[in-house]
């Protein structure tokens, strides 16, 4: 290759990547924009939500993907989950920065009654190599851009005590780092989630936030919905089976054979 096209294609590298710094401006821009207009929709939501009872709780327990970050046990203090609500950074520089605020209910002699805000900022921190033998150059890779967060005060469930870390005296007994981990992975231990101590914190703490930002909370309305025209179908094939007699128990033993009906007289 000539040196003239060589440094032909140099700088066609740099003209692109400043048209895509344009693209991502852009971008942000669009982002901003629906933000503010969703703002006032989102506030106006929220106030309708707040009339009908138990709408979190059904939301969070019938999503499965929420459903994989939550160890059972925790799903006693979810259904605690009264309200909740996101806020978006709308100032162009913070794009892509949220915090999400819970209400807890009481639950007597375990839970008390609270509100928790934890906040989340996109950062852009530079690569890093796993062998710091490896001399490749680093310093030419585009910083990467992660999601942060910084621990929030939580007051966790009497029930919780033996696994709530700032209970935990000696973590680093084999009994005290068990119930570390333990306590680590359960739904309250991601408030402590910093996403700047990997391995040592609620497993991917970044994913379930932006689960709630982008899916859980922007499309609450339409799970529920579909929550509740699946408890009508059960409903519905609950009552057919009940009317005619279906016997569910025949035919356990053979999963090919058609389930036996019994007709009332």
């Amino acid at each position: 290759m000539s040196e003239d096209k060589s440094t032909e294609i140099s700088e066609t590298f740099i003209e692109l990547a400043q048209n895509e710094l344009k693209v991502e401006t852009i971008d942000k821009e669009v982002e901003q924009y629906k933000i503010r207009k969703m703002q006032s929709v989102y506030t106006e939501r929220d106030t309708l939500i707040e009339k009908i009872p138990s709408f979190w709780k059904i939301v969070l327990s019938q999503h499965l993907d929420f459903a994989n970050y939550i160890r059972a046990s925790d799903f006693k203090y979810i259904d605690a989950i009264e309200k909740i609500t996101v806020k978006y950074d709308a100032e162009i520089e913070k794009i892509g920065s949220f915090s999400i605020t819970f209400h807890f209910n009481e639950i007597k002699d375990d839970l008390v009654s609270q509100v928790v805000t934890k906040s989340f900022k996109l950062t852009k921190e530079a690569p890093s190599t796993k062998n710091k033998d490896d001399k490749s150059d680093v310093d030419d890779l585009e910083p990467e851009e992660i999601l942060i967060s910084e621990s929030c005060a939580i007051q966790w469930p009497k029930e919780y005590n033996s696994i709530n870390p700032d209970m935990i005296t000696d973590k680093k007994s084999p009994e005290g780092k068990k119930n570390y981990r333990q306590g680590m992975k359960s739904f309250f231990g991601w408030f402590k989630w910093t996403g700047l101590k990997p391995g040592k914190e609620f497993p991917h703490g970044d994913s379930l936030a932006t689960l709630f930002s982008e899916d859980l909370y922007p499309y609450c309305v339409k799970y529920y919905t579909e929550a509740q025209r699946d408890f009508a179908d059960e409903a519905s094939y609950s009552e057919d089976s009940s009317e005619e007699g279906i016997d569910l128990s025949e035919g356990e033993d053979n999963e090919d054979e058609p389930a036996k009906k019994k007709l009332h007289a």
